[in-house]
């Protein structure tokens, strides 16, 4: 299925810098195959930084979960 975003267009210089640091922050934080309420809070605030959710951050989140886990199932390690 081919999907078209309206809006597509090359990312800069700092859009690609700012997804590889959310790519890095989400493959740190998955490390240990669990995702606390701290690192899911950091992803939040690096994707929320410029107050709007890039369909890029949500396919390279997307990605780099699927690169760290392969298979496995996403554990949350929220303690209450």
């Amino acid at each position: 299925m081919n999907v078209e975003y309206p809006d597509d267009r090359p990312l800069t210089p700092e859009e690609a810098a700012h997804l590889e640091h959310l790519k890095k922050t989400v493959q740190d934080a998955l490390a240990d195959g669990k995702l606390s309420q701290a690192e899911r809070q950091t992803i939040d605030n690096l994707i929320y930084a410029d107050r709007k959710v890039t369909v890029a951050e949500l396919q390279t989140v997307r990605q780099a979960i699927r690169e760290s886990l392969g298979d496995a199932a996403l554990e949350y390690d929220w303690q209450p």
